[in-house]
């Protein structure tokens, strides 16, 4: 795999596709052109369906494809995460391994809340209060933009 420079002003998608190897690079375009073709060609319905999975097969795009959005989804959910929210996603994916999904039941105001163990245990405050407070910056810098 090629190293790229990651920058903020490219998408994950196309950082993930500049570190495929330049013959699954070629591949995919070759792939997206066809699909393309499909898209505007004069197949409906299930036939255009059949076609593009056909286009897939063929062209041998799926597992390049599996390797893009895998490295897209590994940058949006762990490279550009700070190391308090990689801590979080950690505790809560090993508390799930270690006690699944058993619920615990918490009478809350009045009201029964049965919530996973993996929520209560594993960082789940910790990990929720960094999703609100990215979210709420997030809403600051489309308010001041």
């Amino acid at each position: 795999m090629s190293e790229v420079q990651e920058t903020a002003a490219e998408p994950a998608i196309v950082q993930a596709l500049l570190r495929l190897p330049p013959a699954e690079q070629q591949r995919l375009l070759e792939w997206s052109r066809g699909l393309g073709a499909i898209r505007d060609g004069t197949l409906r319905g299930g036939r255009k369906a059949v076609a593009m999975l056909a286009l897939t097969r063929d062209r041998k795009a799926a597992w390049p494809l599996v390797k893009l959005l895998s490295l897209a989804l590994k940058h949006g959910v762990w490279d550009a995460r700070s190391w308090a929210l990689r801590l979080g996603i950690g505790s809560i994916v090993a508390t799930f391994i270690v006690v699944g999904n058993v619920g615990a039941g918490l009478v809350a105001l009045g009201g029964g809340v049965r919530l996973p163990l993996w929520l209560l245990v594993g960082a789940g405050g910790v990990l929720i209060g960094l999703l609100a407070d990215t979210l709420k910056a997030q809403r600051r810098r489309h308010r001041q933009s």
